[in-house]
């Protein structure tokens, strides 16, 4: 296969790899800058959802290297999704699922996680955590407190 070059959006101007096909942002079929010899690509074509967001689930949230790794691992697993933007100056984006893929996404999604993140191998899963007690002395904690009344330990709340 020859090499595709990046796609670009023609809308925003954004580019991705080489193998996405629709913008995620503009929702419109992309171009590239090099076109394949005999335009295959060995990717599968995403099932992008109409579905309204509130119908979905949330997948993840990233950067769109990441999302874009996500994406093509549920294109070839055949799983339909949709892709949101999320913040615009990050460049961060959000994958959705239908409810019954939810369990088939998130195994891929663990596959890309350890892909992306290689250091992650025995790491705590944020489901497997227990934010009831401080993490530096082991307090009860209160649900709003953001520091621990025992150490003094400052605590962040998680961004949505």
């Amino acid at each position: 296969m020859g090499d595709l070059g990046e796609a670009v959006c023609p809308r925003c101007g954004v580019g991705f790899a080489p193998d996405t096909t629709i913008c995620p942002i503009c929702k419109i079929p992309l171009v590239f800058e090099a076109e394949d010899e005999d335009g295959e690509s060995e990717t599968p074509e995403p099932i992008i959802l109409d579905d309204a967001v509130s119908s979905l689930e949330k997948l993840r949230t990233g950067g769109v290297e990441w999302i874009h790794h996500l994406q093509d691992k549920l294109a070839a697993m055949e799983i339909p999704h949709r892709i949101e933007l999320y913040d615009s100056r990050r460049r961060f984006f959000s994958a959705y699922v239908r409810h019954e893929d939810l369990p088939r996404a998130k195994e891929i999604d663990d596959e890309v996680f350890a892909a992306e993140v290689p250091e992650s191998e025995g790491m705590a899963q944020v489901e497997d955590l227990d934010f009831s007690v401080c993490p530096g002395c082991g307090s009860r904690l209160g649900e709003k407190d953001l520091t621990c009344s025992s150490c003094g330990l400052e605590l962040s709340l998680p961004k949505d």
